[in-house]
């Protein structure tokens, strides 16, 4: 297997893009701009056409496998399940103890705001 040099990545990459019909391989949405040439970090084989944050959180499921005991088939059944567990509607069950809501937040962020003016106000030489 040759090895495509960084000189034709560009044109190798538009023209695989043109057999996916410019989608994305992962979110099969239409690729523009942002595409990137994906390729498989262990064997250097190029995989697809991605965009670049499709490309990105593909790399941190990656690289985080071992570390969060996501090998094999798990990892596969984790992900097959993604899409329903983010979509299904949970306003029936409890909020979790650290949400905050807008204005929470925005009272937060006053205070937050309120004490740093005060430390730099300390902070200034007499």
């Amino acid at each position: 297997m040759h090895k495509l040099p960084q000189s034709k990545v560009a044109e190798f990459r538009e023209r695989m893009l043109a057999t996916q019909a410019h989608r994305c391989m992962l979110c099969t949405e239409v690729v523009t701009d942002d595409a990137v040439l994906d390729h498989d970090h262990k064997t250097g084989h190029v995989r697809g056409v991605l965009h670049r944050g499709c490309n990105a959180l593909l790399g941190h499921i990656e690289n985080n496998r071992a570390r969060n005991a996501l090998g094999g088939p798990r990892l596969y059944r984790m992900l097959a399940r993604v899409e329903q567990y983010l979509t299904t509607d949970y306003t029936s069950n409890p909020l979790h103890y650290t949400h905050r809501d807008d204005e929470q937040k925005r009272i937060r962020r006053n205070k937050l705001a309120a004490a740093s003016r005060a430390r730099r106000k300390a902070e200034k030489p007499a």
